[in-house]
């Protein structure tokens, strides 16, 4: 049987193709996907198995393709002490188009059928399809030979069609109070509960950042259709969005759902022009890449007439500077080689490092290069270092050291207001397209410039603010007596007041 496998999955591992997608029962008679989804990830948080099991297979009656679903049916067998069950649930993943084997190998979940046959010959597969590209160039049915992006590139998975499909169900389900809108030329679908300003400035963002980043690092944009939804307040709770969560992008729906249009939002869309690319080359790089080159893009500018962008600092360089001047953080050497588990684990440490990291690279003019050099040297090293060792011509330590001064010399970046600082004189919570102002401090400059409760407060200066977080960020460099242009939305009317800063407490 393991030779049959074998075979079996070396066929389909090799192939290019996508997979038809089986017929399906009519939308109208289908659950809501997300909220059964929601209720299989709750089943399997309380570790009610059976519950989550049960829950599966309603999911896989309507959608039987879903590789991730099918996964997780794997995951609920094997720790249910069901071994065949598991490996066929695995197996029908893989032919679904499941290629996390990285995942796979290491995930506790599938511990108990590591030994299995079928868990064998996937791994095998894996191995002798996803080797380096050989050496001598082959010449293409032209004439020419194939470039080198052309040899090195695998198609990681099958083409998806989830991102239009989840647009398609939201869009049916909450017809009104939505904006739709699609581009075709970067293949996203957008859904908000904006205005029309608001949501334009969104969508233009976000174009610009697509452009950017493929055309300075990715090539082009990503292959698939991806959902883009901002959820009004009344739905955030479908998606467990909370101020710690504000937003995520799981890439087997094609989906990126977030709250905060700000920077939250450009952090996890820097995740699908990744994730896309690396779909598009068979890769799939580490977490202190992925998660430090999305934090990397929380705050930026880019120039709009040669699109070359600028990196700012933000409040994450405080917590990497710390940990650099108390000497807790980790080796790069151990950063570099964490898994996602042990990586998550430490988040609140990892990411600000692993932006830190990024923003080094950019500050050296070496972004781009560094890239390359991964994509170059991935099947030689997975951990990212050889492509630093290349990038900057010097050794792993070095280049760590290097950083160290340099965080260093950048010294503290207030993100911090304190008493006697420069003030507004508000209180305010989040909104979806910025900060609503709960309350007004009487002789506070806000109240002073006609500023009212409810008023939601989208720029201020030149910056647009998008969270109560960049709000703060944006008050924390100004000083008392400065006069700042505030912008807020007041129902469907914007309105620009000359707010005089004042001393926090005074």
């Amino acid at each position: 049987m393991t030779r049959n496998v074998l075979l079996c999955l070396l066929f389909m591992l090799a192939s290019i193709g996508g997979l038809a997608p089986a017929a399906q029962a009519q939308a109208q008679s289908k659950p809501s996907r997300i909220a059964l989804e929601r209720q299989i990830i709750n089943a399997f948080e309380r570790d009610n198995l059976r519950r989550a099991m049960t829950l599966i297979d309603q999911y896989l009656g309507h959608w039987p393709n879903d590789m991730d679903m099918l996964y997780n049916a794997a995951c609920g067998h094997a720790m249910l002490g069901e071994p065949d069950e598991a490996a066929e649930r695995l197996l029908a993943s893989v032919r679904a188009g499941f290629r996390d084997f990285d995942h796979m190998e290491t995930d506790p979940d599938l511990r108990a059928i590591r030994q299995h046959e079928v868990f064998l010959a996937i791994l095998e597969a894996r191995d002798q399809v996803n080797k380096p590209p050989a050496e001598e160039t082959k010449e293409t049915p032209d004439g020419d030979a194939p470039s080198e992006e052309k040899q090195r590139e695998v198609v990681l998975a099958p083409r998806s069609n989830r991102g239009s499909e989840e647009f398609a169900d939201w869009q049916g389900r909450y017809a009104e109070g939505y904006r739709y809108e699609s581009d075709p030329r970067h293949r996203l679908h957008f859904a908000s509960p904006l205005d029309d300003r608001a949501h334009l400035e969104m969508t233009s963002m976000l174009v610009r950042q697509a452009d950017q980043m493929s055309g300075s690092l990715f090539g082009s944009f990503q292959p698939d259709w991806i959902f883009v939804l901002v959820p009004a307040q009344s739905e955030q709770g479908i998606f467990s969005i909370d101020p710690s969560t504000p937003g995520w992008y799981e890439h087997s729906r094609r989906m990126l759902v977030t709250a905060d249009i700000g920077a939250s939002l450009r952090h996890e869309f820097a995740h699908v022009l990744h994730w896309g690319h690396m779909d598009r080359i068979g890769q799939r790089h580490p977490m202190w890449v992925q998660e430090g080159l999305a934090a990397l893009y929380e705050n930026y500018s880019i120039d709009g007439a040669n699109q070359r962008i600028k990196f700012r600092i933000n409040e994450r360089h405080n917590i990497a500077r710390k940990l650099v001047m108390e000497g807790e953080a980790p080796p790069w050497r151990e950063l570099l080689k964490m898994g996602p588990t042990l990586f998550m684990k430490g988040a609140n440490r990892n990411y600000p490092l692993a932006r830190s990291m990024f923003e080094f690279i950019a500050d050296e003019g070496k972004l781009e290069a560094w890239y390359e050099n991964l994509v170059e040297s991935w099947y030689e090293d997975k951990t990212g270092r050889v492509a630093l060792e290349k990038t900057f011509d010097a050794p792993l330590r070095d280049i760590e050291r290097s950083w160290e001064r340099w965080v260093r010399a950048r010294g503290r970046f207030d993100d911090m207001i304190d008493q006697g600082d420069a003030s507004i004189g508000i209180s305010a919570t989040d909104a979806v397209d910025g900060c609503i102002v709960t309350r007004l401090i009487p002789g506070g400059g806000a109240a002073e410039a006609g500023m009212k409760k409810d008023d939601i407060i989208v720029r201020v200066g030149n910056q647009t603010v998008r969270s109560t977080r960049e709000l703060m960020l944006a008050i924390a460099r100004r000083k008392v007596g400065e006069v700042v242009a505030i912008r807020v939305r007041r129902g469907s009317d914007y309105l620009d007041l000359a707010v005089r800063m004042k001393p926090l407490g005074g």
